[in-house]
């Protein structure tokens, strides 16, 4: 798939006779499944959510409004763009989207730790995965460190700089 693709669901199991498919949420925006919202499969077959239940996190689809073509959708990846995230996807004040947030440095003291490679929630809270840059790794450093995305580790976050200044990090590093 191209960079500009983000996998935001994967349907399950057709639920009930008129269509509905189970929505397994695979993104931190809830709010972009909402009726008109379309969204596309591995295929490019474009899927429009007729209605969207929030609370049983059920789908029915257009062109899908029956049990037997639900389950055809069994499975199924749904994606969308980041350009159509952008626009359905409101951010608060400090909040980022995760495709920005990986392939940053990660910068303390003017010193380059590493660069985001992937982000992991563990229960409420998020921990950026860091590739340590290679004159540490060849300094005996660990290949990789987790760096817990909290106000303790991470200070500030410049998207035009592409940099992560963090603090304390340089610590877990050193225990990884």
């Amino acid at each position: 798939m191209k960079s500009d693709i983000l996998e935001v669901a994967q349907l399950g199991k057709s639920v009930g006779l008129k269509g509905y498919v189970k929505l397994h949420n695979r993104s931190d925006f809830p709010e972009q499944f909402k009726k008109g919202a379309k969204f596309f499969d591995k295929n490019n077959t474009e899927l429009v959510i007729k209605h969207y239940d929030k609370i049983r996190s059920e789908v029915l689809f257009e062109d899908f409004e029956s049990i037997e073509k639900a389950k055809e959708l069994t499975n199924r990846i749904l994606y969308t763009t980041i350009e159509q995230t952008r626009k359905a996807c409101k951010l608060k004040k400090d909040e980022y989207f995760y495709f920005d947030i990986i392939g940053l440095k990660v910068v303390e003291n003017n010193e380059i730790l590493g660069v985001v490679d992937d982000i992991e929630q563990v229960a409420k809270d998020s921990l950026l995965l860091v590739e340590t840059d290679e004159k540490l790794t060849q300094n005996g450093f660990a290949k990789s460190f987790y760096l817990p995305y909290i106000d303790n580790f991470v200070k500030s976050i410049d998207l035009q700089t592409k940099e992560i200044l963090a603090i304390n990090a340089k610590a877990l590093l050193e225990s990884s």
